[in-house]
């Protein structure tokens, strides 16, 4: 990932994907660019010197498996975000293992979201997983920068799997449906924004990981 610190980011370009299907129906299952059918929102350039001298939004994310869950606002980031659990399930070479591990991979997405954390994206996802990698790279780079997103969890409806390679690959369809989404700026102001969309469907890849003993997605393509 590009250091921010190191160069001027424009914010508006991480806006531009501000839900998870955003991000990646901007992107090909290869990595090559493609044209969204969502519009992309405009905002103002912000630099990594202007994030790191605006003193006007104090708040950081933070995540809890407990306490009380605060959304995000207009003028702070949410808090005490409930920290995805990954099912025992998504450890077995299962096709009910591959199910339960495509559901907690957008789970992970939409804690990514909400606070800019990739840890949990990244235990499921494969280093060769180009939309994958552009998500979290993104997203921590916007709250790198001290902005924040106001989102939504996305709901995901597995309509099938298969397993394959003898037990250690898989494939399958989904449907997702996603919350609208607004960027902030570190000073408050709007960063760009998404409508979200209804039931638009994905084709996955993954493999089982025989080292990590979990599934992993490496592939992710939007449909239709």
């Amino acid at each position: 990932m590009t250091d921010p610190v190191n160069r001027p980011v424009r914010l508006a370009g991480l806006a531009g994907v501000v839900t998870v299907g955003l991000v990646l129906a901007g992107c090909s299952g290869d990595g090559g660019e493609r044209e969204s059918s969502s519009a992309a929102p405009s905002a103002t350039s912000v630099s990594s010197e202007s994030a790191s001298s605006d003193d006007s939004s104090s708040a950081s994310p933070s995540s809890s498996a407990s306490g009380s869950y605060e959304p995000a606002t207009e003028t702070s980031p949410a808090k005490n975000v409930p920290v995805p659990e990954m099912p025992d399930a998504a450890k077995e070479p299962t096709q009910e293992g591959l199910e339960a591990a495509i559901k907690y991979w957008w789970e992970a997405g939409d804690f990514l979201r909400a606070t800019g954390d990739s840890t949990h994206i990244d235990e499921v996802s494969t280093s060769n997983c180009d939309l994958c990698q552009s998500q979290r790279n993104r997203w921590t780079e916007i709250y790198e920068l001290r902005g924040w997103a106001e989102t939504g969890p996305t709901e995901v409806e597995v309509q099938f799997t298969n397993i394959d390679n003898g037990g250690l690959g898989g494939t399958g369809a989904i449907v997702v449906s996603e919350s609208p989404s607004q960027i902030y700026q570190p000073n408050g102001s709007p960063g760009g924004s998404g409508d979200g969309s209804d039931d638009r469907p994905w084709a996955i890849s993954a493999v089982f990981d025989e080292e990590d003993q979990l599934w992993k997605l490496e592939g992710l393509e939007p449909q239709g």
